[in-house]
């Protein structure tokens, strides 16, 4: 058993070590990230799907580009900002559900609710 402790350790060079480290923190980032892969209204329509009484939702985004610099380097930084969403809902044919949806929206994007448009289809 000694031995086989001595082979391992002599084996777990520093390079070894960083090399299952690196691929741990891979293999971490690529499952953490893949919800984060699907477009926002992706997302944004599976949650508001899982609402009750909202059914299916299809969400549309509209955005426009922010050009911003960042000091000493000059870098310019170009970020798609959201300014308006509509939802289209199964379940926005009831009064609550719709509002609840439109509640939803706006908090996810930051959106006034005059920005914000909730309708019925999908049926």
């Amino acid at each position: 058993m000694r031995e086989v402790f001595a082979r391992l350790r002599a084996a777990l060079t520093p390079q070894v070590v960083l090399l299952f480290v690196l691929m741990a923190l891979f293999f971490f980032s690529m499952s953490s990230r893949q919800d984060h892969s699907l477009p926002l209204e992706n997302r944004i329509a599976r949650t508001l799907s899982a609402m009750d009484g909202a059914g299916r939702v299809e969400v549309t985004i509209r955005t426009r580009e922010i050009t911003s610099s960042s000091g000493m380097l000059s870098s310019n930084q170009t970020q798609q900002i959201p300014c308006g969403a509509v939802a289209v809902a199964q379940g926005a044919d009831d009064p609550l559900v719709a509002i609840k949806l439109q509640e939803a929206l706006c908090s996810l994007l930051a959106l006034p609710p005059s920005s914000v448009s909730v309708i019925t289809g999908g049926k």
